[in-house]
């Protein structure tokens, strides 16, 4: 018997929570690639290698930010295509979103590695962590092109209705992460650079095989011969803008975090804001994961202006954010100390700051998950702008006032409390354009 994709299936919590589940786990293994790195070099190399691939991590985030964009906004276009019958222009436009990607990032990398040492300085790094950022990152910024592969990729095998198979790489890729990880820093005694290279050989596994997917023409969607499309081209970019803000927002904000915490608390306070910020993006990625698994299945009963699914699938979507989001909260709350303990287990101040750090941070999480939903919904609507707009004022613009004025005032605490003011503000926004757009979209 054939099986019935998911755009065939009958909307319902079990079928959406099956079908998302795979992007939930494959995006909290995305995400561990810089925080196994994290781990490994805080108990190997110490607090001076954790600070100096906080460091770094905003350049990663830049590459990162790419593969999103053009991963998240071409998706959108292509399974709205595919609702729409079109398969054959959806197949082309993937094609050329895949080529353009590669030259960017490639172009991104050469410019990264030439000005190397100059950028480290304007994100932080003195001269005690300069020689670290340098090992680091003379590895993994090459390596960003893998990276946004991987992230474009694994969007295209869940519009695919292969969501599986990208878990199954995404899960292979961190395992080989992991073990190269301990293995390279451990006894071979890399320190930062045998990281690097154990993220970049995951990247490499998870960017590569999927392609055997994608080049088979039996697939719902494959490689076409690419047709120069600059509409869309440009749609896609700023359909996915937001995804891209969120990315660049990050390299920005953490950059704020890194250069507060050195002048408050020194090179210990950038390792304890580094450690509790990889905490925060697994977290988050739980919400990224189920958004972009639902995103394609949005789209395309949007392309097919099937109104009742839409208004099912909101439904589902913003009870399943909601029981989430409280959960996550009560996890954090609870296993505060154990979570912090596998980055500071021999240091005992680190530990102490991160504690206090991370109870505060945690709150977030109760308001994290409806902005990042918002988004991703307005994405898959094709509404690149008000996306945007969400993403630019939760990751951005909310974000850097908070950084910059609450320190100001309560010191260190102003810089725990900078991630959950921002949240819960950028929360009350996203809830008000839901409400405002639901008769334009009859969701």
């Amino acid at each position: 018997m054939d099986k019935v994709s998911i755009y065939e299936q009958s909307v319902g919590t079990k079928n959406i929570l099956r079908f998302t589940l795979p992007t939930m786990i494959l995006m909290i293994f995305t995400s561990m690639y810089t925080v196994v790195d994290g781990i490994v070099i805080s108990n190997y190399v110490g607090s001076l290698g954790l600070s100096a691939i906080n460091i770094v991590y905003p350049l990663q985030n830049v590459c990162m930010a790419l593969g999103f964009m053009f991963a998240t906004g071409s998706n959108a276009i292509i399974a709205k295509k595919l609702g729409e019958g079109k398969s054959q222009e959806a197949n082309q436009f993937m094609s050329l979103v895949t080529l353009v990607t590669m030259v960017a990032l490639a172009v991104i990398a050469v410019v990264f590695i030439w000005w190397d040492e100059e950028l480290y300085r304007l994100l932080g790094a003195d001269d005690v962590l300069m020689p670290y950022c340098v090992d680091y990152g003379i590895i993994v910024i090459p390596g960003g092109i893998f990276m946004a592969l991987q992230v474009l990729f694994q969007n295209y095998l869940v519009t695919a209705d292969r969501p599986r198979l990208g878990l199954v790489l995404t899960v292979g890729a961190g395992v080989l992460n992991i073990v190269l990880d301990i293995v390279l820093v451990g006894p071979f005694q890399m320190e930062v650079a045998g990281a690097a290279i154990a993220s970049v050989l995951g990247q490499v596994l998870a960017s590569l095989l999927p392609l055997v997917v994608l080049f088979d023409k039996k697939q719902l969607i494959h490689f076409e011969n690419p047709s120069w499309n600059l509409r869309d081209l440009l749609f896609s970019m700023v359909n996915g803008s937001s995804e891209m803000v969120s990315n660049l927002a990050s390299a920005v904000t953490t950059t704020l975090f890194n250069l507060q915490m050195m002048a408050l608390v020194g090179e210990k306070g950038v390792a304890a804001i580094s450690a509790i910020l990889y905490l925060n993006f697994i977290f988050a990625a739980i919400f990224l994961g189920f958004t972009s698994g639902l995103m394609p299945v949005i789209s395309y009963n949007y392309g097919a202006e099937n109104r009742e699914n839409l208004k099912k699938l909101f439904l589902i979507a913003i009870k399943v954010v909601a029981v989430f989001s409280v959960v996550m909260f009560g996890l954090s709350e609870v296993f505060n100390e154990t979570l912090v303990m596998i980055f500071a287990s021999q240091d005992s101040e680190l530990k102490e700051l991160m504690v206090s750090g991370f109870r505060i941070i945690a709150v977030s999480f109760l308001f994290i998950g409806i902005s990042i939903f918002a988004s991703g919904f307005f994405t898959a609507l094709n509404n690149g702008k008000i996306s945007a707009l969400i993403s630019l004022m939760r990751t951005f613009l909310l974000q850097v006032a908070a950084l910059v004025l609450l320190p100001a005032f309560l010191e260190l605490n102003g810089v725990w409390l900078a991630l959950p003011v921002a949240e819960i503000i950028a929360a009350v926004l996203s809830i008000s354009l839901l409400i405002r757009y639901r008769k334009t979209y009859h969701y």
